[in-house]
């Protein structure tokens, strides 16, 4: 994924989350402001209650000419409460008395500090511990001020769920645009591919085609000699035999990469030896444990060792080995073409596997490379359901392996 689509989907997911938090707190406030009216309507009717309840037990104790103990906040917040639970139940309002700035009756359970700073500013509605806090001075000869607490909880709770409900909604909105974002990057990628692939294979046909051109236009002159003639002649059939190798190679991958093979247990050793007579001047070693069978396609993987092993020879110095060898894997066979020639560097290993990609192109040329075997050899790796791995040190060889899956008992002899 490229640099500006990451930066896009940054952007993009915190212009959620700010739109969130926005829609969130607009929800908070619209709730609060419904449950402020709701608050007042209730803080008036606790007022006027409680202002009448102390109002009749002035009256009472007057008549009685009994002391001002009936009067108290605490006798009178006590006596209120539970008049209102039998005609309201659950629904009875919560409230505080405070005499001098001294709590002396409570069924809120909030701390005296928040019900004290709620006395001190009778003319504010305070936010404290999810309820709103109404005061008002009672109209009473004690100095006595009522606090009403009505909950909140409804505001809170309507903006947990709506930012739950964006959370997850940014969340699949998110996965989506990466989701978006990886297929375009991938589609960029293969874009990209594509018209390398495009560009390569024109210059591959253009370079034949040029010579072959020029030596056919110099045979159409009719004024060379013998020897130039078959010169000019060898030229051509060099270069159509290349073109030729190509075209078959274009196939093969192609064929690979629509058409699907069936697999079979195939022994090692035969494969090797198969590999071994299609090279009968390749100085070749080969080391496979007699039994050793894969599952694969024993002409595929054949051709695969072989590419594999054509290319360490051109890689190696005249003379120098190029080793076959199969070691046990646990659950599978590690087959591995090894070489002790120049070596690959490290930033060419990703591209070796790409059409028409050459780390020498002077080399490869002069060796008759079409830059297509290593792209071949990796769709037949993943056609038997595993890839090619390198391992290569600049001037110290190169080693390419594969592992395969273990094979049923089976006994072959190498092709003749």
């Amino acid at each position: 994924m490229s640099r500006s689509i990451r930066l896009a989907l940054v952007l993009f997911s915190l212009a959620l989350t700010l739109t969130g938090s926005a829609l969130a707190c607009r929800t908070f406030r619209d709730q609060l402001d419904a449950l402020e009216t709701q608050a007042m309507l209730q803080h008036q009717r606790t007022v006027c209650g409680v202002e009448s309840d102390f109002t009749t037990a002035c009256a009472a104790a007057r008549a009685a000419a009994s002391t001002d103990n009936f009067t108290t906040p605490a006798r009178i917040g006590d006596s209120y409460t539970r008049a209102q639970q039998l005609i309201l139940g659950a629904s009875t309002p919560a409230f505080a008395l405070l005499r001098d700035g001294t709590v002396e009756y409570s069924n809120t359970g909030l701390s005296g500090a928040a019900l004290q700073q709620a006395a001190a500013d009778t003319d504010t509605i305070l936010l404290r511990d999810r309820q709103l806090l109404l005061a008002s001075v009672l109209n009473t000869n004690q100095n006595i001020i009522l606090v009403s607490a009505v909950d909140a909880a409804e505001a809170y709770t309507a903006r947990d769920q709506l930012l739950l409900s964006w959370l997850a909604v940014q969340a699949l909105v998110t996965m989506a645009a990466l989701a978006a974002g990886w297929h375009y990057g991938k589609v960029q990628e293969l874009n990209a591919r594509q018209s390398r692939f495009v560009a390569d294979l024109t210059h591959e046909l253009k370079t034949p085609l040029t010579s072959m051109i020029g030596y056919a236009d110099l045979l159409r002159s009719g004024t060379l000699d013998d020897a130039r003639r078959r010169t000019a002649a060898d030229a051509i059939y060099h270069e159509s035999t290349r073109l030729e190798s190509l075209s078959q190679q274009l196939l093969a991958l192609q064929g690979l990469q629509k058409n699907g093979i069936a697999l079979q247990a195939v022994d090692v050793a035969a494969v090797f030896h198969d590999v071994a007579r299609s090279l009968p001047n390749a100085p070749l070693t080969l080391d496979a444990p007699a039994g050793a069978t894969v599952q694969a396609d024993r002409v595929l993987l054949a051709d695969l060792l072989r590419n594999l092993a054509v290319n360490a020879l051109h890689a190696s110095t005249p003379g120098n080995t190029v080793r076959l060898i199969c070691t046990d894997a646990g659950n599978g066979w590690r087959l591995a073409v090894i070489d002790t020639g120049c070596g690959i560097p490290a930033e060419a290993v990703p591209h070796l596997t790409e059409p028409f990609y050459r780390v020498d192109k002077a080399r490869a040329r002069a060796d008759g490379g079409s830059g297509i075997g290593l792209a071949l050899c990796a769709e037949i790796a993943a056609a038997f359901g595993t890839k090619l791995n390198f391992a290569s040190e600049v001037g110290a060889g190169t080693t390419v392996s594969l592992t395969l899956p273990k094979g049923g008992p089976r006994h072959e002899k190498a092709v003749s």
